[in-house]
């Protein structure tokens, strides 16, 4: 499989649909460090236009603040 790029980077808008390398990138920039591999495990709705797996990135947003709020702090 080839390396895709990501096309979004740090002070552009974000994109309303991504893939899990994209997301996984906008989610480090404005929550907290994640892989991309870990937003498999993560109960997102998965669209599959041309059998390419998108997420919508506000929902990924949401579910990340949440999981940042239920941590624990100490």
């Amino acid at each position: 499989m080839a390396f895709k790029p990501s096309h979004w980077e740090p002070g552009k808008p974000f994109p309303k649909y991504a893939d899990r390398k994209t997301l996984a990138k906008i989610i480090s920039f404005e929550r907290f460090p994640v892989s991309y591999r870990t937003l498999q495990t993560w109960p997102l709705t998965a669209r599959r236009p041309n059998r390419a797996v998108v997420y919508d990135v506000n929902e990924a947003l949401e579910y990340a603040q949440s999981k940042l709020d239920l941590a624990p702090c100490y």
